[in-house]
This record gives structure tokens, C-alpha cells and sequence, in this order.
């Protein structure tokens, strides 16, 4: 049965002997070292002073004589582990231990019994009385040293055992920092128990993860880069379509109506899928931009320059804007390249979308954390077919903001439609 045992088990019996053998080695050499005190004392017969009081307290109250052995006898009961010895001079005269009366010699007091003898009046005469309180002392020490052992068996046991638990702990915390997403954060692996078997299993199933997510990872960008390649390689071809429905339309333009309609329907489709093969490119390619390096700027420095290019823009289109901005004394964190890309995805947005010969708003203040900009204007309403949205530019933006730690969304009702970028502030005054 033991060599089926858990490690664990056998662990915690290994500790349990070892225990056991601590209390047991303190046990015999606190009560070897007690008792050899105990027994200097006894010889030098030292009495406690209380059991003195006592003896004397009980002569006087009780007129006890010095040959009333009774009444002697009776008082060692009452005080177990007590014994005396009475000399009356000279000569013992009661014993608690034996019969003076049956000894066949009468037994002088010594020098060394004169030393150790205490003065005791009783009701017939003074008398040297020694009394021996080993015995009582024995028992106590004896309890104490059993007390202590066990006290220590358990405390090494606790110990043990708690090891054990602050291990657990420590893998729990592990495994809560993997469960949220961190799987470079390696498990503690002690000792070679059941609990260090699964903390090890656990680190390979971290190195597992580590391994795959890179394989998907590897996957994704193989896959962006086939599709970007693919955008790339299709968009030459839908180029020279466009350009030769142009000459189709040319050549039949005003002659017949007929293959003029299906010919602008096809340039129309060809157009809208080039569109869509460029904005695929453009979101695929992303990624250059989150490997580059983040940099913390004044913000007027870089967002000035992109919003005057962008107001420019959209009043050489027709647009009116006004703007209130104040960007206060904040630093924010961007990316250079991918700011240029927010404002071109948004102007392109304004440019399809509203309506023309309208006002567009752009508004920005330094908050508390962060740098609000705000671009409002009116949804155009089209007479025709309204142009189908993918969200690709939506979704653009939205990454790129993430990326440089700030936040992209979107204020739309029927007739207005508002765009909020919040760029991270990381010093400044508001």
C-alpha cells in the first residue's frame, strides 16, 4: 500500500517523523537537563517557600506536636509529592517515608542535615524539619516538557503543511497572470510532488500556447500579406478596364443609348471594385505602422499642420468649415505616419459622404486625461443610389487610435454625422 502512495502523502508522513523526532529529541533533553537541576535542588534541600508557609501555618493552627505523627502524616497526604523529615535534638523523630519507631537505631542529624533543616516551632518544642518537594516538581516539569513537545510536533507540522500553501498561493497568482493573457509569465515549479508535476504541465501547456499563438500569428501576416498582394496585383488590370470602358464610352457615347447605360454600369462597378481592392490594401498593411515607434509631442506641433492641410482640403471641395480649437500646453502620445492616415481616411469620409456646400465643424479641447478632437458635418442626401459603405475607414482609424493608446468612435443621428478622436495625454496643463 505505501508504494502506492502520493508523493504528497509520502511527503507529509517523511515530515510527520521528522517532527515527531524533533519533539522527542527536545522532550528528553529539556526534561534530562530539568531533572538534573531538580535533583541539585533536592539535595541541597531548597524548599519552596510557600510549601514552608504552609507546613508552619498548619503546626500553629492545629498545635501539632512534634511526635504527632498522625497529624504529620495527614499534612504530606494533603500536599502530594511533599515529604519532611522532623529532628528533635538532634535525633529524627518522623519521617513521611518511613516508621522511625521500627528502626533499630535512632538516627543522628548530620552537618549537611543541620544545613538543610528549617526552623520550625511546634507545640512542644523547636525542631529542624527538611522537606523534600522534588517530587511535585517532577510532575510539573514532566507536564511542561510533554506540553512544549507536542506544541512543537504540531508547529512543525503547520509549518510543513503552510509551505505547502504558500506554494499553492504562488501557483494560483501565476495562473491568474496567465489567465489574463500573459503567457511569457513562467510557473514556479518546487519540489517533485503531484502539485510541482501539474505546475510543470502547466508550463508546457504555457509554452504550447506561446507556440501556436506565434504560428497563428505567423498565419495572419502571411495572410494580410496575400492579400495585399492580391489588392496590388488586381488593381493594375481594374485600371486598364476603367481606362477601356472610358474608350467604350467614348466610341458610343450619344449614338447608342443602350450600351452607353451598360457600359457607365460596368465603369460604375469596376470603379467600386478598385475601391474596395484599395481600402483592403490599406487596412492590410497597417500593421508597418504599429511596429514603428511611438513618440510624446506638444500637440499643437503635430496636429496643426494635419488639421490646416485637412481644412484646405475640404474648401477646395466646397465645404465651409469652422473651427474652434484650443489644444492648451498638452504632450500626447502618436505615431507620425498613422496621424496623416487618420485625418486622409476621415477627409475621404467628409468628401464622400456630406453634404456639399455645408458647414463642417471641428472642435478641440485638452481634457483631464486626454486631447478631444471632434469633425462634425451634414449626411449628404443622395437623389441616386447612395454609395455602399464597407466601414473599412471606420475600422482603420479605430485601429490606429488603439494602437497610440487613444480611443476613435462615432456620434450619428439622421441628419449629422461626428467624429470623436481622443488622443492620450501624458503631461501638459488643461
Amino acid at each position: 500500500m505505501l508504494g502506492n502512495s502520493s508523493t504528497i502523502m509520502k511527503k507529509l508522513g517523511v515530515l510527520s517523523l521528522l517532527a515527531l523526532a524533533a519533539a522527542l529529541s527536545f522532550f528528553i533533553v529539556s526534561f534530562t537537563a530539568g531533572n538534573h537541576m531538580l535533583d541539585d535542588h533536592v539535595r541541597k534541600g531548597q524548599a519552596d517557600q510557600k510549601i514552608v508557609a504552609e507546613l508552619k501555618h498548619f503546626i500553629e493552627e492545629n498545635k501539632v506536636s512534634s511526635d504527632d505523627d498522625d497529624a504529620l502524616y495527614k499534612w504530606c497526604s494533603a500536599n502530594r509529592g511533599v515529604d519532611i523529615e522532623v529532628f528533635v535534638d538532634g535525633k529524627l523523630v518522623f519521617m513521611s517515608l518511613g516508621d522511625v519507631k521500627a528502626l533499630e537505631e535512632p538516627v543522628k542529624e548530620t552537618e549537611g542535615d543541620r544545613k538543610k533543616a528549617i526552623s520550625i516551632t511546634f507545640a512542644d518544642t523547636t525542631a529542624d524539619v527538611i522537606i523534600y518537594d522534588g517530587q511535585q516538581k517532577y510532575e510539573t516539569l514532566l507536564v511542561v516538557n510533554i506540553v512544549i513537545a507536542l506544541l512543537l510536533f504540531v508547529g512543525l507540522i503547520i509549518w510543513g503543511i503552510d509551505r505547502e500553501v504558500k506554494y499553492i498561493n504562488i501557483l494560483n497568482e501565476e495562473i491568474h497572470v496567465l489567465e489574463g493573457g500573459d503567457l511569457s509569465k513562467e510557473i514556479t515549479v518546487r519540489g517533485n510532488d503531484e502539485i510541482a508535476m501539474l505546475a510543470e504541465s502547466v508550463n508546457e501547456f504555457r509554452k504550447s500556447m506561446q507556440n501556436q499563438l506565434k504560428k497563428i500569428e505567423q498565419l495572419e501576416k502571411n495572410n494580410r500579406m496575400i492579400s495585399a498582394e492580391i489588392a496590388h496585383d488586381l488593381r493594375t488590370p481594374l485600371t486598364s478596364l476603367i481606362m477601356y470602358l472610358d474608350f467604350a464610352l467614348g466610341e458610343v457615347e450619344g449614338r447608342e443609348p443602350q450600351a452607353e447605360e451598360y457600359l457607365r454600369k460596368a465603369r460604375e462597378r469596376s470603379i467600386r471594385l478598385k475601391d474596395l481592392l484599395d481600402e483592403n490594401f490599406s487596412y492590410t498593411t497597417m500593421t508597418d505602422y504599429f511596429l514603428e515607434e511611438k513618440q510624446e509631442v506638444q500637440a499643437y506641433v503635430i496636429l496643426n499642420g494635419f488639421l490646416s492641410d485637412l481644412v484646405l482640403s475640404l474648401e477646395s471641395q466646397g465645404f465651409n468649415v469652422r473651427s474652434d480649437i484650443n489644444y492648451g500646453k498638452s504632450i500626447i502620445r502618436i505615431q507620425g505616419d498613422a496621424v496623416g492616415r487618420i485625418f486622409g481616411n476621415l477627409y475621404s469620409n467628409i468628401r464622400k459622404y456630406a453634404e456639399k456646400d455645408s458647414d463642417v465643424y471641428i472642435w478641440c479641447r485638452d481634457k483631464e486625461t486626454h486631447l478631444e478632437l471632434r469633425i462634425g458635418n451634414e449626411i449628404r442626401i443622395f437623389e441616386g443610389e447612395k454609395p455602399e459603405s464597407t466601414g473599412f475607414g471606420s475600422r482603420i482609424v479605430k485601429r490606429l487610435m488603439k494602437e497610440m493608446d487613444g480611443e476613435f468612435y462615432v456620434e450619428e443621428t439622421e441628419d449629422r454625422y461626428t467624429a470623436v478622436l481622443r488622443f492620450l495625454k501624458v503631461a501638459g496643463e488643461s
